[in-house]
């Protein structure tokens, strides 16, 4: 594991201990600045898709230079664009789910967890593109 996963998962040990399950929180902002988005989840009454979502979200993140992560997010892209999800979007939810925990951690988010997220997610977008 990266030193940038290991402060990523100390991260998420932070909002799991203060918020529970950050998916509701995820999709509640995804929603609200992609209010389109939400048509598109009509189908996952049960929440089964949008937390499968969520976690290769973060699985990607910790450990994004694998092959697989790469291959998964390249062709994921590929799946949203048939959904109807733009390139820009796609990319966005990355960001929400970093702006979601960083907010779920409030005053324990550090300077560390920031900077290794936001390092993390530039090596996802950019290698998957």
């Amino acid at each position: 594991m990266t030193n940038e996963a290991e402060i990523i998962s100390r991260s998420l040990e932070l909002v799991a201990d203060r918020a529970g399950d950050p998916a509701p929180a995820v999709f509640e902002r995804l929603f609200a600045e992609f209010p389109q988005a939400k048509e598109r989840f009509a189908r996952d009454t049960s929440g089964t898709i949008k937390g499968e979502m969520l976690n290769m979200v973060l699985e990607c993140l910790m450990s994004p230079e694998g092959p697989y992560q790469m291959h998964l997010v390249r062709a994921e892209r590929v799946n949203h664009d048939g959904f109807g999800t733009p390139p820009e979007e796609f990319d966005r939810f990355f960001g929400v789910v970093h702006e979601t925990c960083r907010d779920l951690a409030g005053e324990g988010w550090t300077p560390e967890f920031e900077a290794a997220w936001r390092a993390q997610i530039a090596r996802v977008v950019e290698g998957s593109r």
